[in-house]
């Protein structure tokens, strides 16, 4: 790769970060209100969105998925078990560890809350063709693979 190719690299490597961060910031402060009108913060969004999609799981599994802190991911559970959206059990593979799962409760939680993110980012994007936004979410998840690579774990939301 000669010097000017670095420098293009460089620099779209810049742009990028930037407009992730941009991206990611816009998008919380999208979600926010549609959430919690749903009765979710982010964070529990995410965790159950996360056992909708992987089934049962660990608290250590969703904090590695997640990339979050087991403490952190331990008190968005505890306020999950509380509102009825999960079940945790012993995990009779191992004594000390639980086993977290969705109620019909969380279900029912986690459609409404995509049904009101689903309005918001449909109003946001009318103007867009659907094959745009097909081909963005392609981009986007080769994006967060090639991100991830194979020291990184997934996170799923």
């Amino acid at each position: 790769m000669d010097e000017q190719q670095q420098t293009d690299v460089k620099n779209a490597g810049r742009r990028v970060v930037r407009e992730v961060g941009i991206a990611t910031r816009l998008l919380r402060a999208l979600m926010t209100p549609p959430l919690h009108a749903a009765g979710l913060t982010q964070a529990e969004y995410y965790l159950l969105v996360n056992l909708d999609e992987s089934g049962t799981s660990t608290g250590k599994e969703l904090s590695c998925r997640l990339n979050l802190d087991k403490t952190t991911v331990s008190r968005q559970l505890t306020a999950l078990e509380e509102a009825g959206s999960i079940t945790r059990e012993t995990d009779p593979t191992n004594r000390r560890s639980h086993l977290i799962s969705l109620t019909d409760a969380g279900r029912a939680r986690l459609a409404e809350a995509r049904r009101h993110t689903v309005v918001v980012l449909e109003n946001r994007f009318a103007s867009w063709p659907a094959e745009e936004l097909r081909d963005l979410a392609e981009t986007l998840a080769r994006f967060n693979e090639q991100l991830r690579g194979s020291d990184v774990p997934a996170v799923d939301t």
